[in-house]
């Protein structure tokens, strides 16, 4: 698109903006990854999402005009006059400072955050994430006016004990240059700056970005504030996960190298054993023996992928499986379930995982499944030496063969995962079985590759099916599990074929009797389809996964049953038929807006994403993490005609990730940060001059607390104080405790001297109570000693060094007491 001033509407689905939409003009800088407009017309980026999650909420239309300019500097001051002028009501991406807060208005709530980081070349580096601290000199590309960065990179530096080389340059080419030609190890930028030949090895030096309007109008901004409160408390990953979408491709980025490339194109044909049949990971058709399955799929996108070239080796039933394999001569084993022990006993190393499954216990429905005792087993060869120890085990050749063991009463029972049940139960007519979950547990399938191995062949097949995105794979396993119609009426005619000679030799004397035994046939064919899809209702009710289709046409909603239903949706579960294996929901749209988030109506009915992760109200005051995996199934003309797809409870994996994050960074009896977060979170406001002052808490005579009334009582005193240094002061201002009976405060912006004294003499005066071994009352006093800095920009330890200065003077002066002085650089 051309510079100058361009304006575009831009809405959800339709073309005209209803008369009770709000308009809100956002001025921007075409800017990668952060908003820009695509050649077809439409926007993207980290902020165009966040204000469509906005508009979700508020029911707002956008009109984006584009800042005129012929340099960056040229549109960043047309940007800010045309917020001067009111000639657009938002702009994203606006640092704070109190002197831009004197200029715009603000909300309380950022909406993403920026960070300085190093960036390194994808090829050739000479430093990576693992290896950075400890390099006898780190070069680091700078721009030399970059003054701001440049105090960054040397407070990270010092405090990583990094021996810092810059090598000044006067523009992001120069600094891309320098690094290529070897004369720097990195380069130094911001790391919403996407560089496609370059990644992120460190980042630091946070600073959170905001949406800001012209000064003396907040109705806009404070709409803002409350929105992105609402879409923090619904979705509190959404911005990691923007972040992470536009800005952090390069950690996902498994892209094979140029080197590696031609290393597989070089390569012999690499012969892959495939031990058994099991349909529909993998089969040979009985008439042609052709190969299919999951696993030809992925090996067909192996080879496209990489340029990797194969070939298929049945190995033949054998007692003794990793002999077998070593006398096939095979360099890849297909299908492996990764059960920890494989890599040792079959003398191969497994891959990354190409689909994961769940196993089934499939057992005669004249058998107990809870009392199998004494009862038959039957296993696949090579499976047989994984049987329980005594068990009475009689083995086929394949896991077909076991299914019809089983029904005909020669077993009493197998197993088998949640895609071969359902696939040999469909094609087989297999009345007798039931099945339950046998594991709450995944099994993941790999490739097994034989030992010794070649790393780089291993690194080449890893990367390749760790690059395989969600959709291409459930694409691959959609088209070899789904079971043909045709086939499965040639099936029952094949099982049936005596039936139909007699049916024709009747209807070679009366034509009517020819009509009445076709529509038989036709019935009893409904039948065994409506009995297979039963069958798998049943299993997918059974399932530790929900599947779902939404029809477009009739905007109704139909979910499978399960042990972990989904909740969140009472009046949707009471009008459901107890006998159904599954929940229908007329009205889905609807129904879901007001039950739930605009993400889970996004996920079911239009999904923008194959994968979306959304916290759930489970209807009862508590909520669980999702996630949903959907895509459209389209017509012949490429019109979508409804949404299919699966759903997983994440709760206890999400809720464990963020818990972990949570206590990496908190002390954990007082729950404040612990020193070292708060040593980098304060560092990082002194330095850039944000900080309005640091004070140092120590608590008076702790040692005779523990000696008088005991370590627990010491305990509730430390977490009294914590609680009263944080009723102190304000939300944003940085509370930490550095060790033993010693707290320390920064103060987030400016803070004048009335206000900071007052805070202080209120700790001091009431000093801290704390129940004793006894349950009664003790008193604990304070000192307090800090500096005031007024927005001096300086390293942590000069101000920790006077702030502890100040306490020493209050501690002799006779406890009890603060001191605060003006700072003074050293």
């Amino acid at each position: 698109m051309p510079l100058g001033s361009s304006t575009a509407l831009a809405q959800n689905e339709k073309s005209e903006t209803p008369a009770a939409q709000r308009v809100i003009k956002v001025g921007y800088m075409d800017h990668e990854g952060s908003l820009s407009q695509n050649e077809d017309g439409t926007y993207s980026g980290y902020t165009y999402d966040y204000l469509m999650r906005i508009a979700q909420f508020t029911g707002w239309t956008y009109e984006f005009v584009e800042a005129e300019g012929e340099t960056g500097n040229d549109q960043a001051i047309n940007l800010m006059e045309m917020l001067d002028n009111g000639e657009v009501d938002i702009e994203g991406g606006m640092t704070y400072s109190p002197a831009l807060g004197e200029m715009y208005e603000y909300p309380e709530n950022s909406y993403g955050a920026a960070h300085t980081s190093l960036f390194v070349l994808n090829s050739g580096a000479t430093v990576s994430q693992t290896d950075l601290f400890t390099q006898e000199e780190l070069r680091v590309a700078i721009n030399a006016t970059a003054k701001k960065r440049r105090a960054e990179l040397e407070y990270f530096c010092q405090q990583n004990g990094i021996n810092l080389v810059t090598v000044d340059c006067t523009s992001t080419e120069e600094m891309l240059e320098k690094v290529e030609a070897g004369e720097a190890d990195t380069f130094l930028e911001i790391d919403i700056n996407i560089y496609p030949n370059a990644h992120i090895v460190a980042s630091f030096a946070e600073r959170p970005y905001f949406f800001a309007g012209p000064k003396g109008d907040r109705t806009i901004i404070d709409e803002i504030d409350a929105t992105i409160q609402r879409i923090n408390e619904s979705n509190p990953t959404l911005q990691d996960n923007l972040y992470d979408k536009y800005f952090m491709k390069s950690e996902t980025n498994f892209t094979l190298t140029d080197e590696e490339k031609e290393y597989s194109r070089q390569h012999e044909t690499l012969r892959v054993g495939i031990i058994s049949e099991k349909a529909p990971l993998q089969t040979f058709n009985e008439q042609t023996g052709e190969f299919k399955g999951v696993t030809k799929g992925v090996l067909d996108y192996l080879t496209q992928n990489s340029g990797l070239s194969f070939e298929i080796v049945e190995i033949p039933r054998s007692d003794d499986l990793a002999a077998a394999i070593r006398d096939a001569d095979v360099d890849i084993v297909g299908g492996i379930n990764d059960t920890g022990t494989e890599s040792k006993e079959l003398g191969v190393s497994l891959t990354a995982p190409y689909m994961s499954t769940s196993s089934l216990l499939v057992y005669n429905k004249f058998v107990d499944p809870d009392d199998l005792k004494n009862k038959k087993l039957a296993l696949p060869w090579e499976s047989a030496a994984l049987a329980p120890e005594g068990a009475d085990v009689v083995v086929y050749d394949t896991l077909e063969e076991c299914f019809e063991a089983v029904n005909a009463g020669k077993a009493d029972y197998t197993y088998g995962t949640s895609y071969t049940t359902p696939y040999y139960l469909s094609i087989d007519n297999l009345t007798n079985l039931l099945y339950l979950p046998a594991s709450t547990q995944s099994i993941d399938i790999c490739f097994g590759v034989v030992q010794p191995v070649e790393p780089e062949l291993l690194v080449i097949i890893n990367k390749s099916l760790r690059d395989l995105s969600t959709a291409e794979l459930d694409s691959i396993i959609y088209d070899n599990s789904l079971i043909d119609q045709g086939e499965q009426i040639n099936l029952f005619i094949g099982d049936h074929l005596l039936e139909f000679a007699l049916g024709f030799i009747s209807l070679l004397v009366i034509i009517i009797v020819l009509l009445m035994l076709y529509l038989r046939s036709r019935v009893v064919a409904a039948r065994t389809v409506r009995e297979e899809n039963l069958r798998f209702q049943e299993l997918y009710r059974l399932a530790n996964e929900q599947f779902f289709e939404y029809s477009i046409k009739t905007d109704t909603l139909r979910i499978s049953k399960s042990k972990n239903a989904l909740s969140g949706f009472p009046d949707i579960a009471a009008e459901s038929d107890e006998k159904s294996s599954y929940l229908s929901v007329d009205n889905a749209r609807e129904r879901i807006r007001a039950n739930g988030s605009p993400e889970l109506l996004d996920a079911f009915t239009s999904p923008a994403h194959s994968v979306t992760e959304v916290l759930c109200s489970t209807g009862d005051d508590t909520r669980q993490w999702l996630r949903i995996t959907s895509h459209f199934v389209e017509d012949d003309a490429g019109k979508p005609i409804s949404v299919i797809g699966k759903i997983a409870n994440i709760d206890d994996e999400m809720r464990e990730k963020m818990d972990l994050s949570e206590r990496a960074h908190h002390d954990g009896l007082t729950s404040l940060l612990n020193w070292k977060t708060f040593q980098e979170k304060a560092g990082a406001l002194l330095v850039t001059g944000n900080a309005g002052a640091l004070l140092v808490v120590d608590t008076d005579d702790f040692k005779s607390v523990n000696d008088t009334y005991g370590h627990l009582a010491g305990d509730g005193a430390l977490q009294k104080t914590a609680e009263a240094l944080t009723q102190a002061f304000r939300p944003q201002d940085l509370i930490g405790r550095l060790g033993g009976d010693e707290f320390a405060i920064c103060v987030d912006g400016p803070i004048d001297l009335e206000r900071l004294q007052q805070a202080c003499a209120g700790i001091v005066e009431r000093g801290v109570m704390f129940p004793d071994q006894n349950g009664e009352d003790r008193t604990v006093t304070l000192s307090i000693g800090g500096v005031k800095l007024d927005g001096k920009a300086d390293s942590y330890q000069s101000a920790y060094r006077q702030a502890d200065k100040a306490l020493y003077r209050a501690k002799a002066d006779g406890k009890d007491r603060y001191v605060i002085e003006e700072y003074r650089p050293d």
